[in-house]
């Protein structure tokens, strides 16, 4: 079962660690973070841009008289501003995470802690998308490492979801209350209703031009069909139970499919030019976040 205790799911050791991964993603992203993110709005920074004509419905605290004086016409001062860049992490709480050894939904939850303390650190602003729940389980966005404990609070107390689901109509939740357009991390185990779930959830998110990146986790023990033998078996996505027969055939065929799909996620983000990084669980935490941060396409 999924862990609920803030000194459990997050201890020591792991958040020492995060402090050092954030000066390693400062590095990364030093020297072009400004060059990607400026751009020209109406403003307070020193940084003057350029003149436009004043329209209805401008801000006149943007006028410049001193220019009126001189051309007898009313412009705004534009100025270059910096961007907030806003990182969604989109949190799989779906029934098949609450499974495995150590639990999927414990190490998605420490990787999303990561997550946001490097883009809170970079002073980007952090958001947490629980998937499967609504609004109220969500963590809206926010700026600064003082908000971090608040953060892990959030994370340990946000539980999996008892009912079924399905991810698109999850994404679909979301995107529909139009969250500011930025970077969308997806961490889960992308297991969904059917074998197009997982894939159609993320297509919304791609059509309200998010820029996506996905983090699959898996339990080393999901690629294999077990032992043989008679068995029930209980989806955990849909509840659903049905006696199965395990023999060397059933064997192949499971192991046959499981890698035919992780090759669809794989060939998908390839054709759509979305990061992904496919681990399994056995995999440390930290490992896992100086492996998104090397692949340059989760922290900006």
């Amino acid at each position: 079962m999924a862990t609920t205790e803030v000194a459990e799911l997050f201890d020591t050791r792991f958040l020492h660690r995060l402090e050092s991964l954030s000066l390693l993603a400062r590095q990364l992203v030093r020297g072009r973070q400004r060059a990607e993110r400026r751009s020209v709005l109406r403003g307070s920074s020193v940084e003057f841009a350029e003149y436009r004509p004043f329209a209805a419905g401008d801000d006149w605290r943007y006028i410049d008289w001193n220019a009126f004086a001189r051309w007898r016409q009313l412009v705004l001062k534009l100025f270059v501003e910096e961007e907030d860049l806003h990182v969604h992490l989109l949190l799989d709480c779906s029934g098949s995470m609450d499974w495995g050894s150590p639990v999927k939904y414990d190490h998605a939850r420490r990787v999303v802690a990561g997550l946001a303390y490097i883009t809170l650190a970079n002073l980007d602003r952090a958001a947490v998308v629980s998937l499967g729940h609504d609004e109220s389980m969500r963590w809206s966005p926010s700026r600064g490492r003082h908000r971090f404990l608040q953060l892990l609070r959030f994370l340990a107390k946000c539980p999996v979801v008892g009912n079924s689901f399905r991810l698109e109509d999850a994404a679909r939740r979301w995107v529909g209350a139009q969250p500011r357009r930025g970077v969308a991390l997806w961490v889960g185990d992308l297991w969904g209703m059917d074998g197009e779930d997982a894939l159609k959830a993320i297509d919304r998110i791609r059509y309200a031009r998010h820029e996506v990146a996905v983090i699959q986790l898996m339990d080393p023990a999901e690629g294999h069909a077990g032992d043989i033998g008679e068995f029930e078996f209980q989806d955990c996505e849909s509840g659903e139970k049905r006696m199965v027969i395990v023999d060397s055939r059933a064997t192949r065929e499971y192991r046959k499919r499981f890698e035919d799909y992780q090759q669809s996620i794989l060939t998908y983000c390839r054709r759509h030019q979305i990061p992904l990084l496919q681990v399994d669980t056995q995999v440390d935490v930290d490992d896992l976040l100086m492996k998104s941060l090397m692949h340059g396409g989760f922290v900006r």
